[in-house]
């Protein structure tokens, strides 16, 4: 579905976001919803501050602005009928493509303005995931690349969609964070007695930025993921701006044993955000879903406790705003990347 915005789109209300920043993120494609919770009802969800409404007909999945034209109530309060759109206030029926086609209220025979629409937005599904970018003319969807996601010889485990009293940038800056493992998750697979970090080489990519890391990790109630008592995993992780994280594991102690974890993180606002999480394996495919999603949301509350204490919520990207250190190589060539994307010094309210 296009966007049928002639010029860009304007602020939402109440914008949380400075004009420049948001202008920049709704260029970007983020994830709203996973495609199983698009049913037979209009799902409310928001980015980057803007109300929508999604559902799916019989042949697409729209995404449009959650508000009748008529009265401005919300239209995910409202029905499906068929491939159309229902609004609850006076069952202004709205087609697939966007346009109102009946007026309850009026007979028939009355011509209904071409204005009366939908304001919608481009839409895509992969991975499992409702994808959505803001800005007009959207062309191709520019994903980001999870291979793992995709191949029939791994197990994926999507978790519970995440949400958190922070910014998208600071949940990707905890979840790429390498230092923080021997203290904030010592009751899971932190490493408390070497938690010295070697210095980790960060490379710039095409989408992001990439960098390789070794831990020994210690599962004090042994993890359904390795199921030792200690396990060393070489980590890749590839981070695809602005939110979107790649990271894949070996486990050698079991051979060619891979683990991936990708996690994407959406903005609600700029302090609310909303992430999405896929577990994939391709080893110990009986352990059964349920063990391997309560060990990760476990994993991803003890992250949520500290991550939300943090203040400012928006992530600094002036390096002079933060001390920094050599094990926070990762973070400083982060706060690097986004800056030249052009965002703000930081990603403020």
């Amino acid at each position: 579905m296009a966007n049928n915005f002639a010029v860009g789109p304007r602020l939402p209300r109440d914008c949380t976001f400075t004009s420049g920043d948001w202008h920049i993120l709704s260029r970007y494609w983020h994830p709203v919803a996973f495609s199983r919770e698009v049913g037979e009802a209009p799902l409310a969800v928001r980015l980057l501050d803007e109300d929508l409404v999604v559902y799916r007909t019989s042949s697409e999945i729209v995404v449009a602005k959650d508000i009748c034209l008529h009265r401005g109530a919300k239209l995910s309060l409202g029905r499906l009928d068929g491939d159309d759109l229902v609004c609850g206030y006076h069952g202004w029926r709205y087609a697939s493509g966007g346009q109102c086609v009946r007026i309850p209220s009026q007979p028939e025979r009355i011509r209904i303005s071409k204005n009366a629409r939908l304001f919608t937005f481009a839409a895509a599904e992969r991975y499992g995931l409702v994808w959505v970018r803001l800005a007009p003319d959207a062309g191709e969807p520019d994903l980001p690349e999870w291979p793992e996601a995709e191949d029939p010889a791994y197990r994926v485990v999507p978790l519970p969609p995440l949400d958190w009293s922070t910014s998208s940038a600071r949940e990707v800056d905890n979840f790429t964070d390498v230092s923080h493992f021997s203290f904030v998750h010592a009751a899971s697979f932190g490493n408390g007695i070497d938690p010295e970090v070697p210095e980790v080489k960060v490379d710039r990519t095409a989408t992001g930025i990439r960098y390789d890391f070794s831990y020994v990790a210690y599962n004090t109630d042994t993890s359904p993921v390795s199921g030792a008592a200690s396990v060393t995993r070489y980590t890749t992780t590839e981070i695809t701006l602005p939110f979107s994280v790649r990271l894949k594991q070996h486990l050698p102690e079991r051979g060619d044993a891979y683990y991936a974890v990708f996690n994407t993180s959406s903005p609600v606002s700029a302090r609310k955000s909303r992430t999405f999480v896929l577990s994939c394996r391709n080893y110990n495919l009986d352990v059964p879903d349920d063990e391997i999603r309560e060990w990760e949301c476990k994993v991803m509350a003890e992250d949520q406790r500290i991550v939300e204490s943090q203040r400012p919520e928006e992530l600094p990207l002036n390096l002079h705003e933060e001390l920094h250190v050599r094990a926070d190589r990762v973070a400083t060539a982060y706060r690097h990347a986004l800056t030249d994307l052009g965002l703000g010094s930081e990603l403020t309210a």
